[in-house]
């Protein structure tokens, strides 16, 4: 990968990962923690200071390392953020929020508030891998490097011989992002649906985080996807966040999902929606992805493509392709390696205890939905 690891990790001696009693972790609270647990809630300090019944000034003591919190803070502050008191020990691997670059969607949207917890999430998933790979081998991280000049045409092209694709549609995209080392989750709307999609890379390991406003639609999803595999790519290095790395972004994955050499062959020499949908269905793309090629390879005109869209807008029907259908699209990588790291006896208890939460929040990590009934207690008046 063209990049180097330049993640502040923090480690202590072994003895540290066995911290128990609240009373243990006073002399080695970790600020960066609470700052995690807080934001990913999206709670502010106020609130969390009002519900721990402490004063604002006093949680942003713990958080920029001024003071440590005393033993019955801690336990009430893991109650309010539903994590473990030792979650806030140091002596795990940590990523600290404010040295991750990320590249986000939905720019215009999305509050400083939300891309933080955004990365919150992002850090609390790179940790679960961690936590995976000390029982199970993940794919190597397996992506070339791009001259800063490159375009994103070459870029794409390079991705393709890189990855060894055959000339022609990319099938199971997410499943091959995954198997050459690309951590790719969808998180729930409520998590970070702001931001739509992001990627970030954390001590070498890219991550592509979707939400279902995002992967609800295949050929939304797959083209997200791409996008984010482009700014890996191309804005590795770089914290811009701007309209024209966005729209280099956007450039690549058009490349490199509809390779120029083959719309030339396949698009039709007029614009003709119903061929577009069968051939946005054979290479796994929008109808509306296909009319814009026909701009940029020259087939029709600015104004028309306007009409074709409109005329998209009218008949098409975003939710009618949930990814679930198109096998290779759904994330399963970090599943499976649950899975196997359990059939070696380090089950989700044991990944809980690495994250010093709950094996709730792991199973949610992992994307599994809980779907037991709930049961209501209703009382009598």
């Amino acid at each position: 990968m063209n990049r180097k690891a330049s993640i502040p990790m923090r480690y202590d001696t072994p003895s540290l990962f066995d911290v128990s009693g609240t009373a243990q972790i006073h002399g080695r609270f970790e600020p960066a923690r609470l700052t995690q647990a807080r934001v990913r809630r999206s709670v502010t300090k106020s609130a969390l200071a009002s519900e721990v019944g402490v004063s604002p000034a006093a949680i942003g003591q713990y958080e920029a390392g001024v003071n440590s919190p005393r033993t019955d803070v801690l336990d009430r502050l893991a109650k309010a953020l539903d994590v473990r008191p030792d979650f806030f020990a140091v002596g795990r691997p940590l990523a600290r929020i404010d040295t991750v670059n990320a590249h986000f969607r939905s720019l215009r949207s999305a509050r400083v508030s939300d891309r933080q917890k955004a990365l919150a999430t992002a850090t609390l998933m790179w940790e679960l891998t961690f936590a995976l790979e000390r029982h199970v081998r993940l794919p190597e991280v397996d992506l070339p490097t791009v001259d800063f000049s490159s375009s994103p045409a070459k870029a794409a092209a390079l991705l393709r011989r890189h990855w060894g694709l055959p000339d022609g549609p990319v099938k199971h995209l997410v499943a091959t992002a995954e198997s050459h080392g690309i951590v790719v989750a969808v998180r729930p709307r409520d998590e970070i649906d702001a931001v739509d999609a992001f990627s970030v890379v954390i001590v070498d390991r890219p991550i592509i985080v979707t939400t279902p406003r995002r992967s609800e639609n295949v050929f939304r999803h797959r083209f997200s996807i791409a996008h984010e595999i482009g700014h890996l790519l191309l804005h590795a290095d770089s914290g811009e966040q701007s309209a024209a790395v966005e729209k280099e972004a956007d450039e690549f994955a058009a490349a490199f999902l509809t390779p120029a050499a083959s719309m030339d062959a396949a698009l039709p020499q007029r614009l003709d929606l119903a061929a577009l949908d069968r051939l946005g269905r054979t290479w796994g793309v929008s109808p509306h992805s296909l009319v814009r090629r026909m701009v940029e390879r020259g087939r029709t005109t600015e104004s028309s493509a306007r009409r074709a869209y409109q005329r998209l807008e009218m008949v098409n029907d975003l939710s009618a392709d949930p990814s679930s259908a198109y096998p290779g699209e759904v994330p399963t990588l970090l599943r499976k390696a649950a899975e196997l790291a359990g059939e070696h006896g380090a089950g989700v208890p044991a990944l809980a205890e690495a994250l010093k939460i709950s094996p709730r929040q792991v199973r949610n990590l992992l994307g599994d939905i809980d779907e037991r009934p709930v049961l209501r207690i209703v009382g009598d008046g």
